[in-house]
């Protein structure tokens, strides 16, 4: 899978963006040739549509966002997939949880009302806006039209204005709460939310370490404590019983189990189940099938 946030801030001729430290933002343009793709981000991202449609999607559930959308993507793995033909351009704003975490206790007051029974365990958090964030959003637009670069200082004061703007909807107590959370960590109950958000994509073990924003070293002895076996037998059983389920109760071809269940192909797919299961996919449904009929 891609790690979207290095591919764009790697590769400033693609995209029109700005950066200061960790904190960047972005005009993303889609290609017109683009269909579906799966991506992740160790760093959180708000999204607002500026031109067309996209399907946002996890293993558990899709949002429709359109022109004018503001949402909030959780850090993790986010599918994305064409909707309509009109050209789809976004506004990115990439924010890292220690930048969310300094904002939250700096800010205190301003949050201390929020009710964190109202939090989302979705991926995709609808963000509220009004007419205040509209004229944000332009004013953001207009760095992009000019040929000077903004100073840092500048920059960041752009973020603040963001968050400060957000946390004073109040119809956006789910992302308020969400903020809280990262200001509040409880490190391996995180580290388990991270892991059951995110093990059915296709990431390497650095990869997750990374999303959990620990050495490699850290991430396996804290997993370790955490779910009493190695990441790699655990992720290896997760994935193993997605797949048998997605067999049993649905027709989805097998390539498709493949890349819901977040095995690497088909090869690899076949291989592990057989050993695990004793029966090829295609084996384990049809017998399972007929001991049901």
């Amino acid at each position: 899978m891609l790690n979207n946030y290095d591919f764009v801030k790697d590769n400033p001729s693609l995209f029109k963006q700005f950066s200061c430290k960790k904190l960047l933002f972005l005009i993303m343009d889609c290609p017109p040739d683009f269909a579906k793709s799966e991506d992740w981000s160790e760093h959180n991202c708000f999204l607002h549509v500026l031109s067309g449609k996209k399907h946002l999607y996890n293993r558990e559930r899709s949002w429709y966002i359109e022109k004018g959308s503001t949402v909030f993507l959780k850090k993790g793995g986010i599918g994305i997939e064409k909707f309509g033909n009109e050209p789809f351009c976004v506004l990115l704003f990439y924010v890292p949880d220690e930048y969310i975490c300094s904002f939250v206790r700096e800010n205190i007051p301003l949050i201390s009302g929020v009710n964190t029974s109202v939090g989302s365990k979705d991926q995709v958090l609808p963000v509220q806006t009004n007419a205040v964030m509209n004229a944000f959003y332009g004013s953001i637009l207009a760095y992009f039209s000019s040929s000077a670069q903004p100073p840092e200082n500048l920059l960041e004061l752009k973020f603040r204005e963001l968050l400060l703007n957000l946390i004073g909807i109040e119809n956006n107590p789910a992302l308020t709460s969400y903020f809280c959370e990262l200001a509040h960590p409880r490190p391996l109950h995180d580290l388990q939310n991270i892991m059951e958000d995110n093990c059915l994509y296709n990431l390497h073990l650095h990869e997750f370490a990374r999303l959990c924003h620990r050495s490699l070293s850290s991430f396996k002895r804290d997993f370790q404590n955490a779910y009493k076996k190695a990441p790699g037998q655990w992720l290896m059983e997760k994935r193993l019983d997605v797949s048998r389920r997605l067999l049993l109760n649905s027709d989805k071809p097998v390539r498709d189990v493949v890349i819901e269940s977040g095995f690497k192909n088909n090869t690899h797919f076949d291989r592990v189940f057989k050993k695990h299961f004793g029966l090829s996919p295609l084996q384990y449904r049809k017998q399972t099938s007929s001991v049901t009929a």
